[in-house]
This record gives structure tokens, C-alpha cells and sequence, in this order.
């Protein structure tokens, strides 16, 4: 009789990495390259005790025992990946800000209690499992330190970008361009604007799948129908759609088991943790162990990070508009119905009155969606390991549980679901989709930037083998 499905610990430790981004409020960029980090360590590790042709990305075969019994084992694996997962998770410079201690706590009981694992032996000896585990992390850290990432500065921009347009009420002097607004009286600053410069996994340069430019105000008609487009959808959403905005936005992690979140915090999670989420659900059932599972998400969170820097490449070569500034500026003197603030409905307004379902508008330029970006891309990565398009996620939002509208929405449980992983990423109730609806992109950075991350994730993918099959 077979033994009953235990996830092995490579899934916690993602949960807790995830969580870690969370409590650090670390934004979408730093968040795909920090788990590309511990997911590169923890690769790197188990790859050392894996009996086969698997290459680590830093210590190469020069550890490698195959043929051994009494060295690759399924404790030396556990040993050497839950060592670098520690390390890297721990390390306080891979996130936006520092981590809380109780975290740091929390994991270090995870490695005492739950492995048996003491956190305090640092040893970097190749002769042992804990040793190769700290050494995988250390390379791995110390590779990325000089990625361009600018992480010694907490990723502030070093290339010296500057907004064409002051932020509202001043109106822009290019509308092609983003405008950042005010946030609590001060000007937003776009996030990691150097993140094209930053070193990729496998992409030959931030550029390779730069995708057509979007229309801009020359084409005057087509240019306007995009905001147009968009406040026709916020004056019709509905219930569904209201939470499918509300779920791809980051606030309702709390209703999935595994991770503590807390959606007073003012904290949204990071698309990033999302897919890693549902990587992580996926692999549950489909009774994965450790040697499949480490691996995918070395696949899937080199993905998000050449996926991060792929997008952001396109947000600051084109550096357009928001459609919250479109419409403030090319509606302002008409009157036309559209959402009008928590439980009000559609309301007449002009163009200054206008707000996106989500209440604020991310800081950086429109085109392309990120969030398309990485979904699109976890799927395709997901696809080419399980070789299935099967999902089969949803989440049940109970009367009057979403965060936006509390007092009037869903008027009866709602269940979003999502058959297969086209569903999750282009689906009506998918991640695309949901910026839509939530009022922060137009169509087509939607649809370009789903392209943009099949693209990414068929690049990573073709990476990826060479390193599991051994011919990198």
C-alpha cells in the first residue's frame, strides 16, 4: 500500500518566499528577481545529488558523485536545498525593505522543528549537504550582486529617468506619455525604470520580444477609443468581474491556505507570489516531489524575472499613458456614465471625475501589462512541464467579501474559476482580463503583453532543458 501524498518541503519553502515578498512590500520587479535568487540556490543544491545529466547554474559537476547511493539521496537533496532556500530567504538584500524578525524567527523554527536542521551551521565545504547548500547560495547571491539590478541601493534607478508630464492637476504636455499622479499629496516615482538593464536568464537582451508601439495621440479616433473602451467597461462591470479586478490584484491571498497575509496591511501581493501560488497548487495535485518540483519553479521564477525585464523594457522605451490620465484629459468636457466610487453604480461624470475600480493606478507607464506578462508566462512554462493546459483553480468570494466594496459586493457568494491555464491567463475571469475591468490597461497592452511572456517563457523554457538535460 502506497504512502499517503506528503508535499515535500521545496513547496513550503516557496510559500514562505512568497510571504517574505509580502511582508516586505517588495513591487513586482524585485519580487521575480528575489525569487529567482532562492529558486536558483535551492536548483543549484539539489542539482549537486541528482544521479543524471542535471547542471547546476554556479558549482557546475565538480561535486557531482553520480553513481554514488550513499551520496545522492533524497535526504542530501533536502539537506543541501533547504540550506540555500534558508540562506537566500533570509538575506535581508533581495527585498524592497528589511524583514520583520519575527520571519526570520518563523523560518528559523521552520528549519529547527520541522527539518531538524540547524540554521547555524554556516560550513561552505563541499563535503557535505549543508555546506554545498550555503556554498549555492552564496554563488548565486554573490552572481546577482552585479546584475544591475542596483540592489546595494534597494534598486533605485541609476539611469536617470525623468516623467515628461508633472503629475495632475497640471495637464500633460504629451499625453502619448505616463503621467504620474499624486499619492498622499506627493508624485508617484516610477519603479525600477533600470530594469531593462538588468542581466536576464535566457534572453539575449531586454529587447528581444519588444512588442509593436501602441497607438499614440496622432491617430486621434483609435487613440481615444482605448480610454473610451475602458470607462465603457467600468460604467458595466459586474459583480464577477468587480472581484475578478479585486482576486488579480493581489487582496484576497488570504482565502488560499499555506501563507499568512493580512489584507488590513495595505500590502497587495505580488503577481510573482501569485503564479508561484499557483505553480505550487498544480504541483499538490498532481503529487509532485521534490525532484520535480524544484526544478519547475527554477523554470517558472526565471520566467517572471526575464518576464519583469522583457515587460519593463517595453514600459520605458514607450513610456505611454494611463488611462486614467487619457480620460481625464480627453473627456473633460463630456458627460458619460461610468463607476462612481464604492457601492454607487454607474454615475454621469466628466473626465476629471473619473477613477479606476482599483482606486489608484500602479506607478510606471501602461504598455505592456505586466500582470498579463507573468501570467502568460507561467502558463506556458506550466504547460511544457506537466504537458497538460489542465488548471482547474478557483476561489469562492463569500456576500459582501470584496475589499473595494465591503458594504454591498458579491450580494450572494461568488466562485471565479479557471478550468485550464488559458482560462488563468486569457480567460473572461482571467489575469489579463482583470486590468481591464480594474480600469489600469488598455486592451492592447493586454494583449501584447500576453504575447511578450509566451514569448519569454519559450525562450527560459528552451534554457531550461539544456540545463536538465545537460547540454548548457
Amino acid at each position: 500500500m502506497s504512502k499517503p501524498y506528503a508535499p515535500p518541503p521545496a513547496l513550503r519553502w516557496n510559500q514562505l518566499a512568497c510571504e517574505a515578498l509580502y511582508l516586505t512590500n517588495t513591487g513586482p520587479t524585485v519580487a521575480a528577481r528575489a525569487l529567482c535568487i532562492i529558486h536558483t540556490a535551492m536548483y543549484d543544491a539539489w542539482s549537486i545529488f541528482s544521479p543524471g545529466k542535471e547542471r547546476s547554474t554556479t558549482t557546475g559537476d565538480m561535486y557531482q558523485r553520480i553513481g554514488d547511493p550513499k551520496w545522492n539521496t533524497a535526504a542530501n537533496r533536502r539537506v543541501a536545498y533547504s540550506f540555500a532556500a534558508y540562506r537566500t530567504i533570509t538575506c535581508d538584500a533581495i527585498y524592497a525593505n528589511p524583514l520583520p524578525d519575527a520571519f526570520k524567527e518563523k523560518v528559523r523554527n521552520y528549519m529547527v522543528k520541522d527539518l531538524v536542521l540547524d540554521p547555524d551551521d554556516t560550513s561552505q565545504k563541499p563535503d557535505n549537504p549543508a555546506g554545498l547548500g550555503n556554498l549555492s547560495a552564496r554563488l548565486v547571491l554573490e552572481c546577482r550582486e552585479g546584475d544591475k539590478s542596483n540592489q546595494a541601493n534597494r534598486f533605485e534607478d541609476w539611469t536617470g529617468y525623468q516623467p515628461i508630464n508633472q503629475p495632475p492637476p497640471v495637464r500633460t504636455k504629451d499625453i502619448n506619455h505616463w503621467q504620474p499622479q499624486l499619492v498622499a499629496k506627493k508624485p508617484q516615482k516610477f519603479l525600477t525604470p533600470h530594469w531593462c538593464q538588468v542581466t536576464p536568464f535566457a534572453l539575449s537582451k531586454a529587447d528581444q520580444f519588444r512588442p509593436p508601439a501602441p497607438v499614440t495621440k496622432e491617430k486621434f479616433a483609435e487613440f481615444k477609443a482605448l480610454g473610451d473602451t475602458v470607462s465603457e467597461y467600468s460604467a458595466k462591470l459586474t459583480e464577477t468581474q468587480k472581484l475578478v479586478a479585486e482576486y488579480w490584484a493581489g487582496i484576497h491571498e488570504d482565502r488560499h491556505p499555506g501563507m499568512e497575509y493580512d489584507p488590513s496591511g495595505g500590502y497587495w501581493t505580488t503577481p510573482s507570489g501569485q503564479c508561484c501560488r499557483i505553480a505550487g497548487e498544480i504541483a499538490v495535485k498532481r503529487e509532485y516531489g521534490a525532484n520535480a518540483v524544484v526544478p519547475l519553479f527554477f523554470a517558472l521564477t526565471n520566467a517572471l524575472l526575464d518576464a519583469s525585464i522583457a515587460a519593463w523594457d517595453a514600459k520605458r522605451y514607450y513610456d505611454y499613458v494611463r488611462p486614467v490620465t487619457m480620460i481625464a484629459e480627453l473627456r473633460d468636457d463630456e458627460h458619460f456614465p461610468s463607476w462612481g466610487g464604492p457601492c454607487r453604480g454607474a454615475v454621469e461624470m466628466q473626465g476629471e471625475g473619473w477613477c479606476p475600480y482599483l482606486l489608484g493606478t500602479p506607478p510606471f507607464a501602461e504598455y505592456v501589462s505586466g500582470h498579463s506578462c507573468f501570467s502568460a508566462a507561467t502558463a506556458e512554462i506550466l504547460r511544457c512541464f506537466t504537458g497538460s493546459n489542465e488548471y482547474g483553480g478557483s476561489v469562492t468570494i463569500p456576500t459582501k467579501g470584496s475589499r473595494i466594496e465591503p458594504d454591498c459586493t458579491p450580494s450572494c457568494d461568488i466562485t471565479l474559476s479557471w478550468p485550464t491555464l488559458d482560462d488563468l491567463a486569457k480567460g473572461p475571469n482571467g489575469v489579463g482580463m482583470s486590468r481591464i475591468y480594474g480600469g489600469i490597461h488598455f486592451m492592447p497592452g493586454n494583449v501584447e503583453g500576453a504575447k511578450l511572456g509566451e514569448n519569454v517563457a519559450k525562450c527560459v523554457w528552451e534554457r531550461t532543458c539544456r540545463y536538465l538535460n545537460g547540454t548548457i
